[in-house]
């Protein structure tokens, strides 16, 4: 087929295309005849070999190929020329148009203002419009179009816009359409108004070849605004976030008139459309201040400034729900990368302040959450801005202040000593119980922020970075938080109330006289006078733990913990190294239980340890049961079948070995 004009151009391949096709057919002559197809004539290679001739010699134009289709009718390659010959003719005519338009247009360009109307201009418009989508297909006539647009759009539109647009500012000035009056245009007016907007928003559509055309009627619409912000703030002294509010005020109070006024739906001016390019319009003189402001080159008017126009775009767009183009468009990341390195370095300022003394440490949690809090604050407008080129800068504030200083603080807890020199084993117990409860506000704080949408948007944008599948950006924070209250942390706290608990029982452990006690004590519930300053200890530290920010599991953990190692220094270091007479056994119970309930361990807890001392005191205390004779036999012992012992004395923890070992201990003396 036959499609462009680079087909026409080809004109002499055609011609042998029509040789081939000459070529083919008289093969099929030859086909035929050896198949004895009889109908056709031998005499028909010869025809159509003169038709070819034919053809080569007479299709060189239009009117050439028509002739030779009344003599041999439609053919295939007839057919083609044809169309082929008409496209031609097509463009040559539209080239000649094209000419002809540009006499047209300078003859509408030399009209006085008043005798150009819109069916005039209209009717040129689709004119040039329907010729240039002819004549744009050859290359060749790019630098004609050019012109003809660049003349038609200067000369025609933008003449005739600009003077009806000097005419309607000035009429929107008198008008006082946006004062703050609550008074409304009369009637007339206010169609006057917008058959004016009207007219030029069709001006405007009638530029040709223009990505990014002006539109004349939200422009004469939006210079009130400007008039009056230029006349408020013409001078550079003013506070840049007196000229937002002054926007913002200015919107508030308008945007909405104005969409009630101008709004024309018969000629393409929606409610939406005027609301966002009314917007956009207001906005060109923020824009040129904000260019303003930038090449001042001062840091500290930038950071005022990117913090304003931050604050704008979300107002745009969460009060007046514009979705156009914002201001922080305007920023160059020269501007970004300046504002990113003072948010870093004040909120690192901020956490040297509250770290920079080792006796705040109990205080620093708070603190610090405070300054993760006020820094999410600030910059949640920041993190709320839908603009591309922003996505690597709210990585960078995520990592750089909030993990980079969560990592710092825990940092801090760790390697910080608030006690000096007058320090005692049991202060260095407090002060890790504190640096426990300072990881698990934090921590709390971070596992907070790690839900939040903003952080949750920016780990779903990691993942997809990276191919991986992080829960959260703040992942491996937290884990070495959790891993250092649990596995640091609380075993620090166990082993140093450990030590505490075994200096403390030093006199106690001395004790010999589990043998020879008459009465447990002058009363029957106190714990032996040996034990009073660990009770009192153990007092103190639960007290510690519980008044502490701490998570339960681990409070109940350090608990149960130091329970074990109760009972551990009861069985090893007194009961196994003791003989007990039945006084001795019931003081020794007491003891236990007074240093247990220091603990304040829930009473549904049952701990392994515990639950088998206390049944040992029950098997040992079978010496004193008038009807426990027979379970001290050696024969019985030896025999290590104890089902009857454990229904009578409800045994449901202590194995049989345990069992064995504490009846060997009465038939060998040491129960008494």
């Amino acid at each position: 087929m036959l499609n462009d004009i680079n087909d026409l151009l080809a004109i002499d391949s055609k011609i042998e295309d029509i040789k081939d096709q000459r070529t083919q057919l008289a093969t099929l002559l030859q086909n035929a005849q050896q198949n004895n197809i009889s109908l056709i004539k031998p005499q028909l290679r010869d025809r159509s070999e003169n038709i070819a001739a034919d053809i080569i010699s007479r299709a060189h134009s239009l009117s050439g190929v028509q002739e030779l289709k009344k003599q041999y009718g439609s053919l295939d390659v007839l057919d083609e020329l044809e169309q082929l010959y008409e496209k031609q003719e097509t463009l040559n005519n539209a080239k000649i148009d094209l000419e002809h338009l540009k006499t047209e247009i300078k003859k509408l360009g030399n009209l006085d203002i008043l005798e150009l109307s819109w069916e005039t201009v209209l009717e040129l418009h689709d004119k040039i419009k329907a010729t240039i989508e002819l004549v744009e297909k050859d290359p060749t006539e790019k630098l004609s179009i050019d012109q003809v647009t660049s003349n038609f759009n200067d000369n025609v539109i933008t003449r005739w816009a600009n003077s009806i647009s000097n005419d309607f500012k000035q009429l929107l000035l008198e008008s006082k359409w946006d004062a703050n009056q609550c008074t409304t245009p009369e009637h007339d007016l206010i169609d006057k108004l917008r058959e004016t907007s009207s007219l030029l928003y069709k001006i405007s559509l009638l530029y040709l070849n223009t990505a990014d055309s002006n539109l004349w009627n939200f422009q004469c619409i939006a210079n009130n605004f400007k008039i009056r912000f230029l006349y408020h703030f013409h001078e550079s002294s003013a506070m840049i976030e007196i000229y937002f509010k002054f926007l913002n005020d200015y919107l508030t109070e308008n945007l909405y008139k104005c969409i009630n006024i101008f709004h024309d739906e018969a000629n393409g001016i929606t409610e939406q459309k005027i609301h966002e390019e009314f917007i956009n319009y207001v906005l060109q003189p923020i824009r040129d201040k904000v260019q303003s402001t930038l090449s001042q080159n001062d840091l500290k008017t930038l950071i005022i400034l990117i913090s304003q126009i931050i604050f704008t775009d979300k107002n745009l767009s969460t009060s007046f729900h514009y979705t156009g183009k914002g201001l922080v468009s305007l920023l160059p990341d020269e501007s970004w990368d300046k504002w990113l390195t003072y948010e870093i370095e004040a909120t690192t300022k901020q956490f040297e302040t509250i770290t920079q003394n080792p006796v705040d440490l109990s205080k620093s949690a708070d603190d610090f959450n405070k300054i993760l809090k006020k820094t999410y604050e600030y910059l949640e407008p920041f993190y709320q801005l839908e603009y591309e080129p922003l996505e690597t800068y709210k990585l960078k504030t995520c990592s750089q202040i909030f993990m980079k200083l969560s990592s710092s603080y825990l940092d801090y807890v760790l390697t910080t000593d608030s006690l000096g020199e007058k320090r005692t084993k049991e202060k260095e117990l407090y002060q890790t119980i504190i640096k426990l409860q300072c990881l698990n506000i934090v921590y709390r704080k971070i596992y907070e922020l790690s839900e939040n949408p903003v952080f949750i948007r920016l780990t779903n944008m990691v993942n997809e970075i990276e191919g991986s599948n992080y829960f959260s950006v703040f992942q491996n924070i937290l884990n070495d938080y959790q891993t250092d209250m649990v596995d640091d942390i609380q075993n620090s706290i166990i082993h140093r109330v450990k030590k505490l608990i075994k200096e403390s029982l030093q006199n106690y452990f001395k004790l010999k006289t589990w043998s020879n006690l008459e009465n447990p004590s002058e009363n029957m519930e106190s714990a032996s006078s040996e034990l009073v300053n660990t009770i009192n200890l153990l007092n103190r530290v639960i007290n510690s733990v519980d008044s502490r920010d701490i998570p339960s599991p681990i409070i109940l953990n350090i608990k149960n913990e130091l329970l074990n190692i109760i009972v551990n220094y009861f069985v090893e270091s007194i009961l196994k190294l003791n003989k007990f007479n039945q006084q001795g056994l019931s003081q020794f119970n007491i003891d236990f239980c007074s240093l247990r309930d220091t603990l304040n361990l829930p009473t549904n807890i049952i701990n392994a340890k515990e639950s088998n001392l206390l049944e040992l005191l029950k098997v040992l205390t079978i010496r004193y049961d008038q009807k426990g004779e027979t379970f001290l036999s050696k024969t019985y012992i030896n025999a290590g079948a104890f089902d009857d012992l454990r229904k009578r004395l409800s045994l449901q923890h202590l194995d049989d070995s345990d069992i064995q070992d504490a009846l060997y201990r009465i038939v060998y003396g040491n129960i008494i």
